[in-house]
């Protein structure tokens, strides 16, 4: 989608969300016909506590993200063994209850483990939370492939699978390794739970296991006819959330989360309409409890207790949390904007990214041009996301006297897609050069995928007719691309205006 649409200009995101979709309403239906619907919790919280204790044997969290991957996936294969050696066809113990055990001394396990590390507690947000917002390309990519595996395997043995989640004793019976499929079905939902808790975290990817299932058997008894109805379900909720998220500013997670919750009820209070014996009673009482719930809502906001934060302590304390509940009390009340003008620049030099990336968003949100010059120093960051943060403010505040500094930046930028962005900067701030930039990125990026965005962004820029294969190895990228630098040659001499 385009600025100004209905998405973000980038919908990754929401592809994120389709693709945690597609794979976990299956997934679901196993889990609720199991009866284990906390096991997601319980082997993400074990991955968790592998990826900690590989930053405990040395590994970086965000310098060897594959090692620590491969420790995610080592504890969530012992955990796999662990469900799968568990579930006894008489249980004296529920196996759930093992399972919420296991998440507990996972828990605490965790816990103790990163009170050695210096930013333990961020670190272990930092797994459990996901962004989401902040989802690459190549993370798509790699969890199309990852999730389309999954999938098809699935597939191939989906009738050992349903049968022994659906009927174990009939399995058991006709002579099925209840405890080896039992392995490869926690070990396959483990490998698709540490990935997608990575970029959703672990509220969102439940929502997404528990919540269109849950929507599907009220309505259903057919698998079928309830992965259509969940990924039916997952879909519409996706969009919503999303949309919600972009247009009101708000965390994507947690939005998509409440909006789960919301359609999960609205599901149930229609079944209930629709199987009472008596239509007209049901609605009635349905009214009825709807119209409580708006009294209570309203009765409890009239005992607001009215209090101004103090935003100037907040900004100035050392604490990351209470900085962010500063700048969500700015971003909340316009009139708050004149006590964040003079932090504005200490701020933008915090040592917390997230904290460095809000304070941008709202200065965009206000628009003012008077502040270019320190949000024009972000793009130096070493966080991708608060140079992309720096972007989009200096978008929405149009300065055009900073398009020498983003031109020089443009060209340092080594990340393809921040330098497509301030590519679109630069021309929508009336200078051709950031043309030269998108053929940079078109003759130099190695992603193949990078290289044909740029492609997009040029004939949209452009309206030129030049053929381009973005898949070509890098001799013969060189030779496609001469055409194109002399293009732009003549439009961006001098920085004429577009």
């Amino acid at each position: 989608m385009t600025d100004g649409g209905v998405f973000p200009p980038d919908d990754l995101p929401f592809l994120a969300c389709l693709l945690i979709a597609g794979i976990h309403v299956y997934l679901g239906l196993h889990v609720i016909s199991r009866k284990v619907i906390f096991v997601d919790l319980a082997l993400a919280q074990i991955a968790a506590f592998g990826a900690i204790y590989g930053v405990l044997l040395g590994y970086d969290l965000h310098e060897d993200p594959w090692a620590i991957k491969g420790f995610s996936l080592l504890f969530a294969f012992l955990g796999a063994v662990i469900f799968s050696l568990t579930r006894m066809r008489r249980e004296k113990v529920p196996h759930e209850a093992i399972i919420g055990i296991t998440y507990a001394v996972a828990l605490a396990a965790t816990i103790l483990g990163s009170v050695h590390l210096a930013h333990g507690a961020e670190e272990v947000n930092a797994l459990l939370a996901g962004s989401i917002l902040w989802v690459r390309r190549d993370t798509i990519l790699y969890l199309t492939l990852l999730y389309a595996a999954v999938g098809l395997f699935h597939y191939r043995y989906r009738h050992r699978f349903l049968t022994i989640s659906l009927d174990p004793e009939g399995a058991e019976a006709d002579g099925v390794n209840l405890r080896w499929w039992d392995f490869l079905f926690y070990f396959s939902f483990a490998l698709v739970i540490t990935n997608s808790v990575a970029i959703g975290g672990v509220l969102l990817v439940f929502s997404y296991l528990v919540i269109p299932s849950v929507v599907a058997v009220l309505f259903a008894d057919g698998v079928t006819v309830r992965l259509i109805i969940g990924w039916s379900v997952g879909t519409l909720v996706s969009i919503i959330g999303v949309v919600l998220s972009y247009t009101q500013d708000l965390p994507s997670g947690p939005t998509i989360v409440v909006c789960f919750a919301g359609f999960l009820l609205l599901a149930a209070l229609v079944r209930y309409v629709v199987t009472s014996p008596s239509r007209s009673g049901s609605l009635i009482r349905v009214a009825a409890g709807v119209a409580a719930a708006f009294l209570l809502l309203f009765l409890g906001g009239s005992l607001r207790k009215e209090e101004r934060v103090d935003i100037h302590h907040l900004l100035a304390s050392p604490a990351t949390n209470e900085k962010l509940m500063g700048l969500h009390a700015v971003e909340a009340d316009p009139s708050q904007w004149s006590s964040l003008v003079p932090e504005i620049p200490r701020l933008l030099r915090d040592p917390e990214a997230d904290v460095r990336a809000l304070t941008l968003a709202i200065v965009g949100k206000y628009g003012k041009s008077g502040l270019s010059d320190p949000v024009v120093e972000a793009l130096d960051d070493p966080d991708d996301r608060v140079r992309e943060a720096a972007i989009r403010c200096l978008k929405a505040i149009g300065d055009g006297h900073i398009v020498p500094d983003l031109v020089r930046r443009g060209e340092e930028e080594e990340d393809p897609y921040l330098k497509i962005e301030l590519a679109d900067l630069i021309v929508d701030l009336g200078d051709r050069r950031g043309l030269g930039l998108l053929v940079e990125v078109m003759d130099d990026a190695a992603a193949s995928q990078a290289r044909k965005e740029a492609y997009a962004h040029l004939v949209e820029r452009t309206g030129t007719d030049l053929a381009f294969n973005g898949n070509l190895p890098a001799d013969e990228n060189d030779a496609q691309v001469a055409p194109f630098h002399k293009l732009v040659a003549g439009r961006a001499s001098g920085g004429a205006e577009a």
